[in-house]
C-alpha cells in the first residue's frame, strides 16, 4: 500500500522530484519500506534538538526542498516528544511556512495504535499541549480492515484472526487462551521442537533476552571473544550504552547477531538486521579484549554488493565511534525483546510473554507470526497473566481515541 502510495504521487509530479519523503522510526521499518529513519532524514540526535545553523540548515533545507507529502510507518512508537521534534524540524526546513504545523506538509501517518506506544515517552493521542494540537491537526482517517500476514480462509486462521483481534482490542477471552496454550512444549510435536529452538526467541525484558543469547552461545561450543569498547577521548565517561555500543560484547563465529546502527539503509544494513558471524579477523598483533579489526556476517536480508562473491550477503563489519566509545555495532541475537520485533515477519517464534503487559505487547508478539502453527509459548502463562491486557490504564485512553477516528473515517 505504502508503494501504491509513492507510485501515485510520483507519476503526478515531475520526473526525479519525487514529493514524497519515506520515514520510519526504526531501520528495520525503514528498510522494509524503502525508506529513511526520521532521525537520520531530519536531523533529530536521539537525545536534544538544537535549532540547525549555517551548513546543516542549508543541507536539509536542499534535501526537503522537493518534498510536500511526507509519510510516516509504525505511528505507534511516535511519542509526543519525537512528534514535537518533527513539526519543530521541519518548520526549520521550511521557513516560509514557519508559523503552520509541520512546516506546511501534508503528514501521512500508517500503523496500528494498537501495537507498542513508545518507550520512554507517552503516546501522542494521550498528550496534551502542542503534541496534542498537533495530533488534531489529523482530521483525515483512513481504516483498513483486510489482514494479509496472517491471510487464508481455513477455520484455524479464522480462530486465529479472530484471537488477534481480541488481543489487539484488550478483550482476552477464555476460549483464546486456551487455544494458545495448544502451543506449549507440552503440546507441539516433539519433530518440531527442534525448529523452534533454532528459531527467534522474543522476550519482553532484556534481562531474559541476555540469558537466553549467552546460554545459546556458550551451546556453540567454540573459542568465545570478549571485545571490549575503548575510549575515544581521556577523561571521559564510557559508561552505559551510548546509542546502541555495548561496553562489553561476546563473539564467536556461528553466532546470531543483530546490527544496531544504520550502515546503509537501502542495502538491509539497518539497526536490527540479523545475520551471522562468519568469521573474526584481528590484525598481527591484537587480540582480544581488544575490538577485532572486522568481523564478517552473513545478513538474512543483504541485498548490496557481495564484498567477496564466493560469498555472499557477507559483509565485513569494523568498530564505530559514538560519544566516546569505539565499538562494534553488534548484539548477540537469538533472542530479541518483543519491541524489538515490531516490524518484523518470522515463520516461527518462540515468544516468552513475562509477567508484567505493556500496552500492544502480547498482541504484537503474537502477531509476528502468520499462523497459529508458527508459535510456542515457553513458558506457559495463565489465565491471570493473559487477562491483564484488559487492565491497562492505557487501554482506555487508546480505545476512546480509536473511537473518535472512526468518527472521521473517510
Amino acid at each position: 500500500m505504502i508503494g501504491a502510495i509513492k507510485n501515485t504521487l510520483e507519476n503526478l509530479s515531475h520526473p526525479g522530484k519525487s514529493p514524497l519523503l519515506l520515514l520510519a522510526p526504526t531501520g528495520v521499518e525503514a528498510f522494509n519500506i524503502s525508506a529513511r529513519t526520521i532521525h537520520s532524514a531530519l536531523h533529530i540526535p536521539i537525545k536534544e534538538i538544537n535549532p540547525l545553523r549555517g551548513p546543516s540548515l542549508i543541507n536539509i533545507q536542499e534535501e526537503l526542498r522537493n518534498v510536500k507529502y511526507i509519510l510516516i510507518d509504525e505511528m505507534s512508537f511516535i511519542g509526543k516528544n519525537l512528534l514535537i521534534k518533527i513539526d519543530s524540524r521541519l518548520r526549520q526546513a521550511f521557513p516560509e511556512n514557519a508559523t503552520i504545523p509541520f512546516g506546511g506538509r501534508s503528514i501521512i501517518l500508517v500503523g496500528d495504535l494498537g501495537q507498542l506506544s513508545p518507550i520512554m515517552d507517552n503516546p501522542v493521542y494521550a498528550s496534551e499541549g502542542i503534541a496534542k494540537e498537533l495530533w488534531n491537526t489529523f482530521t483525515t482517517v483512513v481504516t483498513l480492515d483486510t489482514v494479509f500476514r496472517q491471510n487464508g480462509q481455513s477455520n484455524e486462521q479464522l480462530s486465529f484472526r479472530s484471537l488477534l483481534m481480541n488481543i489487539r482490542d484488550a478483550v482476552p477471552t477464555i476460549e483464546d487462551w486456551k487455544l494458545l496454550m495448544t502451543r506449549t512444549d507440552t503440546s507441539v510435536h516433539a519433530t518440531l521442537k527442534s525448529s523452534f529452538d533454532k528459531a527467534i526467541h522474543l522476550f519482553a525484558t532484556n534481562d531474559d533476552v541476555n540469558c537466553h543469547n549467552k546460554r545459546l552461545l556458550r551451546s556453540l561450543n567454540c573459542p568465545i571473544a570478549i571485545s571490549i569498547a575503548t575510549s575515544v577521548r581521556s577523561n571521559y565517561s564510557m559508561e552505559g550504552d551510548e546509542e546502541g555500543l555495548e561496553l562489553e560484547l561476546l563473539i564467536a563465529i556461528g553466532a546470531r547477531v543483530m546490527l544496531t546502527s544504520n550502515l546503509w539503509t537501502d542495502a538491509g544494513l539497518v539497526n536490527g538486521a540479523l545475520g551471522v558471524i562468519q568469521q573474526i579477523v584481528y590484525n598481527p598483533g591484537s587480540s582480544p579484549p581488544e575490538p577485532p579489526t572486522y568481523v564478517l556476517i552473513k545478513f538474512d536480508n543483504y541485498v548490496g554488493v557481495s564484498w567477496d562473491e564466493s560469498f555472499p550477503q557477507v559483509v565485513p563489519i569494523t568498530s564505530i565511534e559514538r560519544g566516546n566509545k569505539k565499538q562494534l555495532p553488534l548484539k548477540l541475537a537469538w533472542g530479541l525483546t518483543i519491541h524489538k520485533s515490531q516490524g518484523l515477519t518470522l515463520e516461527r517464534a518462540t515468544i516468552n510473554i513475562g509477567k508484567q503487559e505493556r500496552q500492544g505487547m502480547t498482541f504484537t508478539a503474537i502477531s509476528r507470526v502468520k499462523d497459529l502453527a508458527g508459535l510456542r509459548f515457553q513458558p506457559p502463562f495463565s489465565y491471570d497473566r493473559y487477562e491483564k491486557m484488559s487492565k491497562l490504564p492505557g487501554v482506555k485512553i487508546r480505545k476512546d481515541e480509536e473511537d473518535r477516528l472512526r468518527m472521521i473515517t473517510m
